[in-house]
């Protein structure tokens, strides 16, 4: 006499094993939609804190300003260093480093267009492939609110 199901504790092992697969597959899928949202999320509250760390160096001028400003694109930076955003980081280091050896307000506004100007880029490619880029969005803004206080204050 033959029996076509399993009976036994190998059925209850295959079974287990089948739930948590299943299991498995399901999380991992509602997690996959949510990640840029989650790091659009984390780019925007990292942009936030940058720009409450400009407007303490509102009170600074010349290179001491650029120095500020150069230590809030680095604490950005370190924020923002989870997220896969290597252009950013990239491009958001390199401007941290010419704001602290720029001798004049023209080197510091340069060094913040490139930095706008690489960030610029990623946002278009990101739009392109049909994402919203708020959070790389955001830290655009924070790159004009810097420009802006070099451009009054520098």
């Amino acid at each position: 006499m033959t029996s076509a199901t399993l009976t036994g504790p190998s059925a209850t092992r295959s079974g287990r094993w089948l739930l948590m697969a299943a299991l498995a597959l399901f999380t991992l899928l509602a997690f996959l939609p949510a990640r840029p949202a989650m790091a659009s999320g984390a780019l925007i509250a990292a942009s936030n804190e940058a720009t409450a760390g400009l407007d303490a160096c509102g009170t600074r001028k010349s290179a001491d300003l650029y120095k500020c400003v150069a230590d809030v694109l680095d604490r950005l930076n370190a924020r923002i260093a989870p997220i896969n955003v290597p252009e950013t980081k990239r491009a958001l280091q390199t401007a941290a480093q010419e704001l602290r050896s720029a001798t004049s307000k023209t080197l510091a506004m340069s060094a913040i267009a490139r930095c706008q100007s690489a960030i610029s880029a990623v946002i278009r490619q990101e739009r392109a492939a049909g994402g919203e880029a708020k959070g790389l969005a955001a830290v655009a803004g924070v790159l004009s609110r810097a420009m802006r206080l070099i451009q009054s204050k520098g």
